[in-house]
């Protein structure tokens, strides 16, 4: 994701994913550590962004980011993996450090708390206007930032436990990344604009948006776009 940026700028990413994960690149197969000790506002400030950015107002589901949250956490892949990035920070609609140090190692308790419904984050406008279904559990991470030059770059990997299973289904997990400020006018929250679009569309990122063509049970065709 590559965008320009005019002054001040305010940055919101908000799933309902089981994983979104942010980052710089790498190649590779691995599995991912993830380290669940750190607030959502040292993630932004010591995580997810570089050099020659300032950011502030750092917000996570509403609330005060200065908090240890389950469903926000920091990640590296010592060895590489297949999602092509190396380090960045997870947010998620569950635990996700449901095994200690280990981030979806494949066993069905931990997939379950880390999709876990029971954290609390509620549903969000903006969400549900995207994937047109009743959202909850979002994770929702919040800022203003200003920027020494006029453009940065975001990596971002977009999984869901619920994929294929609920495919076409009532459970549509997604993803938005929404950015407003200066020049920019959008049909979101405060007039900002969903930049998580599937690559040469304006099709939003989420399982019935992204998926096989084939419903999975108990999903229905025209649950998914065409």
């Amino acid at each position: 994701v590559i965008f320009r940026l005019f002054s001040r700028t305010r940055m919101i990413l908000k799933s309902v994913i089981s994983a979104f994960l942010l980052g710089v690149s790498v190649y590779g197969q691995s599995q991912l550590v993830v380290n669940g000790t750190m607030t959502p506002e040292q993630l932004v400030q010591n995580v997810l962004l570089g050099g020659g950015v300032t950011a502030s107002n750092i917000t996570f589901n509403g609330g005060l980011a200065t908090a240890i949250n389950a469903q926000v956490g920091s990640f590296t892949a010592p060895v590489g993996t297949n999602l092509e990035l190396t380090a960045g920070i997870v947010l998620s609609s569950g635990n996700v450090q449901s095994d200690p140090g280990n981030f979806i190692v494949g066993a069905d308790g931990t997939t379950a708390d880390f999709a876990s419904n029971l954290m609390g984050g509620g549903s969000d406008p903006d969400l549900e206007l995207l994937s047109g279904q009743e959202i909850n559990d979002k994770a929702a991470l919040e800022f203003d930032f200003i920027p020494t030059g006029d453009s940065l770059q975001f990596k971002y990997v977009f999984g869901s436990e619920e994929y294929p299973s609920y495919t076409c289904s009532d459970f549509n997990d997604a993803f938005g990344f929404f950015l407003s400020g200066p020049g920019i006018a959008g049909p979101y929250s405060g007039g900002a604009v969903n930049i998580a679009l599937v690559p040469g569309t304006t099709v939003p990122v989420s399982i019935n948006t992204l998926n096989s063509g084939v419903p999975s049970w108990p999903g229905d065709e025209p649950n998914c776009a065409a």
